[in-house]
């Protein structure tokens, strides 16, 4: 309990002033499942982990009666998409759900992070969470409670079922949904957009959804003071995957916006709305604006940003769509 509430009082502190975790430079623990008071989670270790990198940590919840194992080890397509490049949590309902009574999940949420990060070297600047359906609801409560904590939620097919105590902060804000969505309707996907649409300071802007039953999926990049928010609607109903001809297109787009968010304070990252500018204050240590920091994406098909990195990366192919500075 009292590391947990030291943690808990480290996540007070200004990000700029985050130091690396005490898990940096320690002999990291084995992949599989772990337990915290009788709760578990699965925990994928990179598999060329170096302990002196700090590693995105990426959260994956799973949907109403699924489970962390359905969730590990592809979590919604990422781990394929990192190359190895981040650290994966996929942890376990209860009841198989999310239903966060009194904060119960936030808080789990809050012991996993206490937990991996004694144990592993993690850029306190890059965390994320992403989730389908009743685990989209829970990445909207953690985009709520933990505003500072995360630096961005990728939400499929959600609605407000966790919960959202807060919800005033700005927080990089992705959510996809389906038109013909008959579980959740993509009016509630719409409502858990439409806050953060607000809270980030974004302008109004036309965003066109596809026919019902189209193959099609269509992204609003809205334009915003402070955090990004996309949108991405398409013509199927409630999946928590979609593929198009280079694959699963989810797993690209919500890859794409963690990437395209560099490091430094999640609760301003100096990126006046435009995702796309490889001079984002909020990345301190790159000394050229014009190349990807490290970590970042400089290439794959499709890819119209930076192709060089900065200083002390290179780029390195991951796969035909996605290469990271590394």
């Amino acid at each position: 309990m009292v590391k947990l509430t030291a943690f808990l009082s480290a996540l007070l502190v200004a990000p700029s002033t985050l130091a690396a975790t005490p898990g940096c430079g320690k002999s990291p623990p084995s992949s599989g499942t772990k337990t915290i008071n009788n709760r578990q989670y699965v925990l994928q270790v990179p598999a060329n982990y170096n302990p002196n990198n700090e590693y995105k940590l990426i959260f994956g919840f799973h949907w109403l009666g699924g489970s962390m194992n359905n969730v590990a080890p592809g979590y919604y397509g990422l781990r394929a998409l990192a190359g190895e490049s981040a650290i994966f949590v996929a942890p376990q309902g209860q009841n198989n759900g999310w239903a966060n009574g009194g904060g119960s999940d936030v808080t789990f949420v809050d012991q996993i992070l206490s937990q991996v990060e004694d144990q592993l070297c993690v850029d306190q600047s890059q965390r994320f969470a992403t989730g389908f359906s009743y685990g989209g609801a829970m990445s909207y409560a953690l985009a709520c409670t933990r505003p500072n904590v995360f630096r961005a939620v990728s939400v499929i097919a959600g609605a407000q079922l966790s919960g959202c105590s807060g919800g005033n902060t700005p927080v990089a804000y992705l959510g996809i949904h389906g038109v013909v969505d008959d579980v959740l309707p993509i009016a509630r996907g719409r409502e858990l957009r439409d806050r953060y649409l607000q809270v980030n300071g974004c302008q109004s802007a036309n965003a066109p959804e596809p026919p019902a039953g189209s193959n099609q999926h269509i992204k609003t990049t809205y334009t915003c003071s402070n955090q990004p928010v996309w949108w991405i609607a398409h013509g199927g109903g409630h999946v928590g995957d979609a593929n198009d001809s280079q694959g699963n297109w989810m797993a690209r787009e919500t890859w794409a916006f963690f990437n395209q968010l560099g490091g430094g304070d999640p609760g301003n990252p100096g990126n006046p709305g435009n995702p796309g500018n490889p001079g984002n204050p909020g990345n301190p240590g790159n000394p050229n604006p014009t190349c990807a920091a490290r970590w970042g994406q400089c290439g794959g098909q499709g890819w119209n940003g930076p192709t060089c990195c900065q200083s002390g990366s290179t780029c390195q192919e991951q796969n035909q769509w996605y290469s990271q500075c590394r």
